[in-house]
């Protein structure tokens, strides 16, 4: 089996070779990236294009342990604003059979944060201070695996900002919070 696959979807399902890593689909709407580990199942746009001949893919985002609980994020928004004049990293974890809310040993300082990734991980927090909350040419290199992220800014206003997205082994796509949080 190859690292990657490259497979085309027709009126008869996926034709081609799945890799063992992810694998680059080919569907009427364009190039897909689909991927899964434990925790999630992603396919998602990699470039736009009409192909005539195939058929249209879903871009599609699944947390296979369920969505997180909402109280998890209010955690983690707290955990945030708690130290807002410094970045830090959260990890929410599969353990145990739930969600846990997890902040590793970590150095930081008002613009960066030093970690150790967590095993487990299905989620990522970092904190952008009191700037807005968007991902920086350091997220796009450091946001490398299969997770879902999250960067929250603004924390000294009442409701901070908070951008979701899922990351696809170097490749990306916005969610929203609703996507990711469910009453459990």
């Amino acid at each position: 089996m190859q690292p990657v696959g490259y497979r085309y979807f027709t009126e008869h399902g996926l034709v081609g070779e799945p890799g063992l890593y992810y694998d680059y689909v080919v569907g009427a709407n364009g190039v897909f990236i689909r991927a899964e580990n434990r925790f999630i199942s992603a396919t998602i746009c990699v470039g736009d294009a009409h192909i005539r001949g195939l058929k249209p893919i879903d871009t599609r985002v699944v947390l296979k342990c369920g969505k997180i609980p909402w109280r998890i994020y209010h955690l983690a928004i707290s955990t945030l604003t708690a130290d807002a004049l410094h970045e830090h990293y959260l990890a929410v974890v599969w353990q145990d059979g739930s969600y846990h809310l997890k902040m590793p040993p970590q150095e930081s300082g008002e613009c960066w944060v030093k970690f150790e990734p967590l095993p487990d991980r299905v989620m990522e927090f970092h904190s952008h201070c009191l700037m807005r909350a968007f991902f920086s040419m350091t997220d796009y290199n450091d946001e490398q695996s299969l997770a879902i992220y999250a960067v929250v800014g603004k924390l000294d206003q009442l409701i901070p900002e908070t951008e979701v997205r899922v990351g696809v082994y170097g490749y990306y796509e916005k969610l929203n919070l609703n996507e990711v949080f469910g009453d459990v």
